[in-house]
């Protein structure tokens, strides 16, 4: 063999192993250099190939190809098919992933516990939790399910069959909030938390409760902050540990900031949510496999309880009231007010029924969504941090609301109080934040990108090309230099510092 040969062999075997490592699914508009170095991971191939194979037992030789199946936001997704056919994949998350070792544990850990209570989740085979193995990477090799994402469907999916897959997804979710749990926080095996690490033991198995591996509680400087992540016996405390987490982060690194969303630097200018693709369904619309269990946590129902944000249609006031929505009347309507007619009923008829189902099939969590002071809690939760990312607005509201309905929740004196003038002024900023909100994903979905500016590779020069002219539609229409400087420097598709 020529030792030309051999070395074509080499740089395509490292070219082959270089697309391994890149982020290939898709492009951003604007700061692409930081997405893809986020989404960059390097590992050792051959080792990675004989985990795999070493966890069905089989020899390094069975294996009869490896290849990149999926990209997501915090993991790589790889294929590896056996001479016989059998396939496994393998999750790789990337070294800017957090929490680094818990967010793997806990997921392993979390797919055991639920596949012990039969939810269809997929089988672990093999995993580290240490990137200091002979992979170079943590990982987790598991079960490829079988069927669909339901995401691929959902669109083209009859009303009787959309209510079909909702009627499964409560039935599961009703065997889900059925598990009894000691405490508030992640699950772990036992054996996979250091020895330091506070956790609570699952009585007759060999989980416990250790801390919160919830993205909020790790990202940014958060990772390196010495808080209390739980886990938490006391639900009192899983409301309280956030706001001193954020009040320790703002100790360490506050500093003033423009909001993390630039539009809201200048207030003159997600997305409708598709059906989640980590459900899985077959060609009868049975769901078969449940997926992405990274960053999972557990809460007391109060907190976790609401409609899926797939599903749910808050933002229509016609969905608020608990009653079957009408068919639309699609006389004399155009083809563009047919589509947007029906588009509207399919979330509605979606809302309606996940409530109307869970009702039936998880009254529990129906009660817990049911009840007003629970909703606006779960605000306050989820807000908790948005000021220190530069937008203290929606918390601001959630407070002014809390203290107009505090009878609601104690007979003593609210602890907190606003002026009448002060309350406006704040619920009148929440109404321009919100009113932004809906032009920016008015704008995104006419660009065609995500809320990071991400788009698939073949639309990445088009959306490109309509991101420059709607910037200049857009300061076209101003009417003062001033606004067209400001919005010119903030405008929200152009690269920016985050840091800022």
């Amino acid at each position: 063999m020529h030792s030309s040969t051999l070395t074509s062999r080499k740089v395509s075997t490292v070219n082959d192993n270089r697309r391994l490592f890149e982020y290939t699914s898709g492009r951003w508009i604007y700061n692409e250099s930081i997405r893809l170095a986020e989404h960059h991971g390097e590992f050792k191939v051959d080792a990675l190939k004989s985990a795999a194979a070493q966890s069905l037992e089989r020899c390094d030789t069975n294996i009869k190809s490896l290849s990149k199946l999926a990209e997501g936001g915090f993991n790589r997704v790889l294929q590896i098919t056996m001479l016989d056919d059998t396939q496994v994949l393998v999750r790789l998350p990337y070294p800017s992933t957090e929490p680094r070792q818990f967010a793997v544990a806990s997921e392993v850990a979390t797919l055991a516990l639920l596949r012990a209570h039969g939810l269809p989740v997929p089988r672990v085979y093999a995993y580290s939790t240490d990137a200091k193995n002979p992979v170079g990477s943590e990982y987790i090799i598991m079960e490829k399910l079988p069927g669909r994402p339901l995401g691929d469907r959902w669109f083209e999916l009859s009303d009787r069959e959309r209510l079909k897959v909702l009627l499964q997804l409560v039935q599961l979710e009703a065997k889900l909030h059925a598990i009894e749990l000691p405490a508030s926080g992640s699950i772990y095996y036992a054996s996979d938390l250091p020895s330091d690490s506070p956790r609570i033991v699952i009585p007759d198995s060999d989980f416990c409760i250790g801390p919160n591996a919830a993205l909020q509680w790790w990202f940014a400087e958060r990772s390196s902050l010495r808080i209390d992540r739980g886990p938490c016996e006391d639900p009192i405390d899983v409301l309280r540990n956030p706001a001193l987490k954020e009040l320790a982060w703002l100790r360490a690194y506050g500093r003033p900031r423009f909001p993390f969303e630039r539009a809201y630097r200048n207030p003159w200018i997600t997305d409708y949510p598709i059906p989640p693709n980590n459900i899985f369904v077959s060609d009868d619309l049975d769901i078969v496999g449940l997926i992405d269990w990274q960053h999972a946590s557990v809460l007391p129902l109060f907190l976790a309880a609401g409609i899926p944000k797939s599903f749910q249609n808050y933002d229509d006031p016609e969905s608020l009231d608990f009653r079957p929505p009408p068919r639309p009347d699609l006389n004399d309507m155009d083809e563009e007010e047919t589509a947007d007619a029906l588009d509207d009923f399919r979330r509605r008829h979606t809302h309606f029924f996940y409530l109307a189902v869970t009702q039936r099939f998880n009254e529990p969590h129906f009660r817990a969504m049911d009840q007003a002071t629970n909703m606006l809690t779960r605000r306050i939760f989820n807000h908790a941090g948005d000021p220190w990312e530069g937008n203290n607005i929606s918390l601001q509201a959630d407070l002014v609301l809390i203290t107009k309905s505090w009878h609601e929740y104690s007979t003593g004196p609210c602890p907190i109080s606003f002026s009448t003038t002060k309350a406006d002024c704040i619920m009148h900023l929440q109404d321009m934040q919100e009113e932004v909100d809906l032009q920016l994903k008015q704008i995104r979905n006419a660009i065609g990108i995500g809320v990071d500016g991400w788009t698939p590779p073949e639309e990445y020069t088009a959306a490109c090309a309509r991101a420059r002219q709607m910037k200049v539609d857009g300061l076209a229409s101003l009417d003062t230099d001033h606004e067209r400087e400001m919005t010119n420097r903030h405008w929200p598709f152009d690269g920016h510092n985050e840091d800022e």
